[in-house]
């Protein structure tokens, strides 16, 4: 990939589509924000999360009451891998948990505030790509003006329920598109 706005910047091949996206006006707000998901899942190890999902989704499925379910939690995040999902996964539902609300409530919340955190981050990140862009002159003022506000519309058009959901399924190509229009586009780095 060669073309657009990110194509000097570190970013995977997904997000360069998405920066591609930003400023192309043949790409729907729809396609922008499955665009912006796929890239968002393509970012998380599914494996790892689905490892530490089951053991949270099976403890809070256990209608057993444990005296100690922020040690017990805890103990959970302790053996799995590292990331930045999984940081705040656990900061959102160690914070449910301490607020006394039930496991299952706990775990649902703290995947939605999570994911919620992810995507704002992911945002935040490709406004600073578009400020870069513009900078080295692989923006222009326009499309940077473009970029910043179709990013935001689009981030705000995402629907965390269906990242939760997929994040819960392990579907990392939930919402990969069926078709691509232009044919120079390389192939997904999955």
């Amino acid at each position: 990939m060669t073309d657009g706005p990110f194509r000097n910047s570190a970013l995977s091949n997904r997000w360069k589509v998405y920066g591609q996206d930003l400023v192309s006006d043949a790409v729907s707000q729809d396609e922008r924000v499955k665009q912006a998901c796929h890239s968002v899942l393509g970012g998380i190890d599914m494996q790892s999360f689905g490892r530490l999902y089951r053991e949270l989704d099976a403890r809070a499925s256990n209608d057993q009451m444990d005296l100690d379910a922020v040690s017990a939690t805890e103990i959970i995040f302790d053996r799995n891998e590292r990331s930045p999902l999984h940081d705040a996964l656990e900061r959102h539902l160690l914070c449910n948990l301490r607020d006394a609300l039930p496991e299952r409530r706990s775990l649902d919340l703290a995947l939605e505030s999570a994911v919620s955190e992810v995507l704002g981050n992911a945002k935040n990140r490709i406004d600073e790509e578009c400020i870069r862009a513009k900078e080295v002159r692989d923006m222009s003022n326009a499309d940077f003006v473009k970029g910043l506000h179709r990013n935001k519309e689009t981030f705000a058009a995402v629907d965390v329920a269906r990242v939760c959901a997929a994040l819960e399924n392990g579907e990392k190509g939930a919402f990969r598109r069926t078709a691509r229009t232009d044919v120079n586009d390389g192939p997904d780095d999955d």
